[in-house]
């Protein structure tokens, strides 16, 4: 007759095994970053003086919202906040290509 207690360990030792590699995170996978394409920095002028002008000023050097002229943002920068919003900024005011547009625009007004 056979011990038992042999096959019960080995299924422990596999139980254990098969539970610590289903709860191991190699690496914590980071959020996705909305990499805008290259915007048009002409036709952002007009996105901005539709949309954003009216909280950060005409010429971008704050009103409501902060100043953008000088910042030094960079379309990455500019593009997350538009998707996402910050502060009393909602999220979503320009979409798809006329985001991509505003970024590039915001990111030449630190030049």
């Amino acid at each position: 007759m056979r011990s038992p207690a042999k096959p019960l360990a080995l299924l422990l030792v596999v139980s254990a095994a098969t539970f610590g590699l289903a709860k191991w995170v190699p690496f914590e996978p980071s959020a996705p970053t909305a990499a805008p394409a290259a915007g048009n920095v002409a036709r952002g002028a007009t996105v901005f003086a539709e949309n954003c002008a009216g909280c950060h000023g005409a010429d971008a050097a704050g009103d409501v919202g902060p100043a953008l002229a000088g910042s030094e943002l960079t379309p990455e920068q500019v593009a997350a906040v538009v998707a996402s919003g910050q502060g009393a900024m909602p999220a979503g005011i320009a979409t798809g290509r006329a985001a991509s547009d505003v970024a590039a625009y915001v990111a030449s007004l630190a030049e």
